[in-house]
């Protein structure tokens, strides 16, 4: 017999926590707590692959392509390729940017904010199935 898949598993925690823990609680925050647990649980089974790798790929290669921009030469590269560098150094360049009216901002506002805004609505895109069960609804109930 194979073992189960993470998502049946997770599956399997969501229908425990849904269907035997929460009705058997009758104080109004730990129902809160349960339902949040089956939205966790739900996202849990269902989320896709972590995108960060490619993300800071693709946000290593255009701050490459920015280099000879003075905001950016002066923070890229990164110490290291790590994530928490390459974020750190994009947060930093835009940062900058967003406070300056000349070419070098405009050019760093037009090619790298366009890049992490398209990053954060994909996030959203994945988590937003979250908000109801965040609020303790239960969307399917």
């Amino acid at each position: 017999m194979r073992e189960p898949a993470d998502t049946d598993m997770w599956r399997s925690v969501e229908a425990t926590v849904r269907d035997t823990l929460l009705p058997s609680l009758a104080d109004d925050w730990a129902r809160v707590i349960a339902v949040q647990l089956v939205g966790m649980a739900r996202f849990a089974a269902t989320r896709p692959a972590d995108p960060l790798p490619a993300r800071v790929a693709e946000l290593s290669a255009e701050l490459d392509e920015l280099a000879d921009n003075p905001i950016v030469a002066g923070r890229w590269p990164a110490p290291s390729e790590d994530a928490a560098d390459v974020l750190r150094a994009v947060s930093s360049v835009l940062g900058d940017a967003v406070s300056r009216d000349d070419a070098a901002g405009d050019e760093v506002r037009a090619r790298v904010r366009p890049i992490v805004s398209r990053h954060l609505d994909e996030d959203l895109a994945v988590t937003g199935m979250l908000m109801p069960y965040f609020r303790g609804q239960l969307p399917d109930a």
